[in-house]
């Protein structure tokens, strides 16, 4: 005889990138078991790879994970966490004060984390008065190309430019079937203040964000530090 199955509650949750609401069930034990594992792994890529494969399981909507955008990725997650285990974590965050530094354990509220503003018309960068090019935020699957430690590296962030270019454009044409190649040349006879314009857009690309604010446990300094992205808030 089967045993009975336990039913799931139904939530949804607002995805900027998509621009709609997304229908979630809370994730199981035996998802809860592929987080645990990565998340002791340390890995980033692995910590990513498990939660798109936490999400595809819980989502309902049919939607490419591989292509959503990695601040999506995390709205997601987040709120699959707080319906899943609950609205509260604790985390541990370090002292500012050079002289103390100790980690001290601090309870945040995950509804108090709101989701990223996105624009479109951040993605727009001009390089001259009439040639620009439009920018799309790289996607779980541009992210997981790449070691992130390879993304530090000017050869990383060139190759990640690439492939988040949609179109170089001038005031007669849409150039969208460039090759990488192309792009890739395009990109090195920037000048330098070109390519920093390009560089703003991937510095304030959107985040998953809170400010927090604490005291220390040992010294008892008030502190206010930014979590950013998401392993920030599992830690």
């Amino acid at each position: 005889m089967a045993l009975p199955q336990v039913n799931s509650s139904r939530y949804t949750v607002f995805v900027p990138g998509l621009g709609k609401e997304i229908e979630f069930r809370p994730y199981l034990v035996k998802e809860e078991k592929i987080l645990m594992v990565a998340m002791e792994s340390n890995n980033q890529k692995q910590i990513l790879g498990a939660i798109k494969d936490v999400i595809e399981a819980c989502v309902f909507d049919n939607i490419n994970v591989n292509n959503l955008a990695v601040f999506d990725l995390e709205v997601l997650f987040l709120h699959l966490r707080a319906k899943s285990v609950g609205e509260r974590i604790s985390v541990n965050v370090k002292c500012q004060d050079e002289e103390c530094g100790i980690e001290s354990p601090v309870e945040v509220d995950l509804d108090d984390i709101k989701s990223p503003d996105i624009s479109n018309d951040d993605k727009i960068v001009m390089l001259s008065e009439d040639i620009g090019l439009t920018l799309r935020y790289p996607s779980f699957e541009d992210i997981q190309k790449f070691d992130p430690e390879y993304l530090e590296k000017i050869d990383g962030i060139m190759e990640l430019l690439v492939l988040c270019i949609d179109n170089i454009f001038d005031t007669e044409n849409v150039y969208e079937d460039s090759s990488d190649k192309e792009k890739m040349e395009f990109i090195e006879n920037l000048n330098t203040d070109q390519f920093q314009n390009i560089s703003k857009f991937f510095d304030s690309m959107p985040s998953l964000k809170h400010d927090l604010k604490f005291t220390c446990s040992k010294c008892e300094k008030e502190n206010k530090v930014e979590l950013k992205g998401i392993q920030s808030f599992f830690t």
